[in-house]
Formats: structure tokens, C-alpha cells, sequence
């Protein structure tokens, strides 16, 4: 059980915000509450544990806490906490993005307290939501390429500064888990391909290669976990606001682009009833998002070369691994939308559908929607 949010911050600076805590949902990884003082005054807090909060059985190091610190420090030099503010400063600004700014951190809990950036609705709820605006999704999306371009050209250009702090052993360990060898299992557990052994060694294959990848010379600075739970868009002010860094990371650009688009393709599938990906053209939003990227990444000339070799193969096929994952513990499906049941793993059409575009990624096709990167 998480400690009373009151007794995390009651010997700091916030010890007066005591008159309110709500618990926030989004996010799987910690614990997070908003609280407020007397004055109405409101402050973020998070707590980790060496577990996910949403599932205690899998272990995750709250060592994490210094990973997102580190990275919200690169972004906030101003209000760094450990001593590496510094470093960001040649990072580039986007405009309209924001990061929270870090306020206070205990290591030895550990928690942090952050600045509450308000009340927005979560991106997932958003873009699938009728009064969502296509606009307002294309510029989400190009927003998010255009800061992941910022920080993939920063990490690569000084990477001999920032990789000891940037070495993300325990985000490695949990995702190498949950990423390859959960999905490779549910493959050959749950699918009817007549091929699932091999479409099973091909993804343990692909673990293999991607670990190498790591110790390359394309390696650059990741966010690490770009998904919808890590975005919050200010309809009212036109802001993108990025959350939750504790997955940074050193690695290849996939573990962020073929991320991101991994849930950008569902969410159009949602979003879209007659929506089919394996025939239908690639979606705005997703070309708006690797758009952005190609289009900022190409100011930083060597890294765009470097890290553009090994960019397409790899995120086509991580995108079709986790949308294989995420398929077969019952994401993505257009009917449970309707009927609000969950079924896990998906068995309806939507898993014919999702599983068949997730194979044809996995075995790396010469088609692949990223190739707008070329």
C-alpha cells in the first residue's frame, strides 16, 4: 500500500497542502495525487515503489525516480535537482510544449512533487472523443515529432556528456520483458497464424538485434515511454503538455517513434469505425507525427544520418510487436468500446484486423509507413 500523500510531503515545503488529495488515473508505473492548501493552491506529488502500481506482482526499480529527475532537469535547467541542468541548456525549446517543472524530490522515499499544470483530458479520451477537432489532432502530433526530433539530435550531438546519466538498466529490464518475451509467448499461446512459431523466434530475434542496436554508434537520448498517457493537450491555450520521464533512456530512435505510432494507429482505429490499417491509407495524424520529426531532425545533419539508418527497419518492426502485445492483453478493440467489456486476448474482429497489419510489421516489410522518413 502507497503512504498517505499528507505524511510524503509533511516535513518539506508543501507540508501545508493538506486540505485536499485526489488520486489522478492515467499513468500504470506510480502513484499520483493532486494536492491543494488552503489558498486552493495546487501541487502534483508521485511516490514509487520497486514495483507498477497497477500491477504489484511486476517489478520495476523505483530507481526510476532518478531517471525522470534527470530528465525533467534537461528540459528545467534552471530548477535541476541533481546537479545536471547544465547540460540541457544547448537543448532546443519547442514551442507550445511544456514540461512540468520539478519542485521538490526525496530520493530516499522516493517522491517528488511537481507543478500542477491543470486539468485536461487525457489524450487517449481526447482523440477518440466526436468533438475533437482533426486540426487540433495534426498539431498534437506534429508538436510531439518536432520535440522528439529536439532531443534525438541534442542526445546524439552530446551524447559523450549525457549518457552516464541516461543508462535506464531498470526501464531496459521491464520492457525487454513485457516487449519480446511476453508477446512471443501470447503468440504462440493465442493466435491462429500458421506460422506463430516462427513469428515467435522472429520477434526473440529482433530482442536480440535491438539489444545490440544499443551499444551503436546511432545511439541518442529517449524519452523513452511516448505514449498517450505521457500527453496532455490544453485545448483553451493550444499546449502540449509531456509527462512521466522515468523511461529516458540511450538507445535508437525507435524506442520512440515506432512507440508513439504504435498507439496512433489504434487510436485512429477507434476513433474511425470503417477505419481498416491494412488497407486503408496511412492516417493524418501519423504522417503529421513523422512529418514533424524528418522535418526537424534534418537541422541536425549528422545525427539524422546516423540515426536514420536503422530508424525505419527497427521501428516498423517494434510498432508491430506492441501492437501484437497490446492486442493480446485486450487493447484496441472497437467493440468493447460499445459494449464496455474487456476481453483478454482480443478473439474478435478487431484482433483479426490489429494482429494481421502486427505480423506483416513484424517480419519488416519494404512498404512501411515509416518510410516517410526517408
Amino acid at each position: 500500500m502507497p503512504p498517505c500523500p499528507f505524511d510524503l510531503v509533511r516535513d518539506t515545503p508543501f507540508g501545508s497542502y493538506t486540505a485536499s488529495a485526489t488520486k489522478l488515473t492515467g499513468g500504470m508505473i506510480n502513484y499520483v495525487w493532486r494536492l491543494t492548501n488552503a489558498s486552493g493552491d495546487s501541487i502534483i506529488v508521485k511516490y514509487a515503489e520497486d514495483s507498477i502500481a497497477s500491477s504489484p506482482d511486476i517489478k520495476f526499480s523505483s530507481e526510476r525516480m532518478d531517471f525522470e529527475v534527470r530528465g525533467l532537469s534537461l528540459f528545467n535547467p534552471e530548477d535541476a535537482l541533481l546537479g545536471i541542468g547544465e547540460l540541457g541548456k544547448p537543448l532546443a525549446k519547442t514551442p507550445l510544449v511544456r514540461v512540468p517543472k520539478l519542485l521538490y524530490y526525496d530520493r530516499s522515499v522516493p517522491f517528488l512533487v511537481l507543478e500542477d499544470i491543470g486539468v485536461h483530458r487525457g489524450f487517449e479520451d481526447w482523440f477518440k472523443a466526436e468533438d475533437s477537432k482533426a486540426e487540433d489532432l495534426d498539431f498534437v502530433c506534429a508538436k510531439v515529432g518536432e520535440w522528439l526530433a529536439h532531443l534525438h539530435g541534442f542526445g546524439y550531438n552530446n551524447l559523450g556528456k549525457v549518457e552516464e546519466h541516461f543508462i535506464n538498466k531498470p526501464a531496459r529490464e521491464l520492457l525487454s520483458g513485457l516487449m519480446y518475451d511476453m508477446t512471443a509467448k501470447d503468440i504462440e499461446q493465442h493466435t491462429k497464424f500458421e506460422d506463430k512459431k516462427e513469428l515467435a523466434a522472429r520477434i526473440m530475434q529482433l530482442k536480440t538485434e535491438m539489444r545490440q542496436a544499443k551499444t551503436g554508434d546511432s545511439r541518442t537520448l529517449l524519452f523513452g515511454d511516448m505514449w498517450p498517457g505521457s500527453v496532455l493537450f490544453d485545448v483553451e491555450r493550444k499546449v502540449v503538455n509531456l509527462l512521466d520521464f522515468e523511461f529516458m533512456d540511450v538507445g535508437q530512435v525507435y524506442g520512440d517513434i515506432g512507440h508513439f505510432v504504435a498507439h496512433l494507429l489504434p487510436l485512429h482505429f477507434l476513433r474511425d469505425q470503417s477505419y481498416d490499417p491494412n488497407t486503408d491509407p496511412c492516417p493524418h495524424s501519423v504522417v503529421a507525427f513523422l512529418s514533424s520529426y524528418k522535418r526537424t531532425m534534418e537541422s541536425y545533419p549528422d545525427a539524422y544520418q546516423a540515426v536514420s539508418m536503422d530508424a525505419i527497419k527497427y521501428s516498423t518492426a517494434f510498432m508491430g510487436i506492441e501492437i501484437a502485445r497490446d492486442v493480446l492483453t485486450g487493447n484496441w478493440c472497437r467493440c468493447s468500446e460499445k459494449t464496455e467489456k474487456k476481453e483478454e486476448p482480443l478473439t474478435c474482429e478487431c484482433a483479426d484486423i490489429l494482429l494481421k497489419l502486427a505480423r506483416k510489421y513484424i517480419y519488416n516489410p519494404s512498404d512501411s509507413l515509416f518510410n516517410i522518413l526517408n
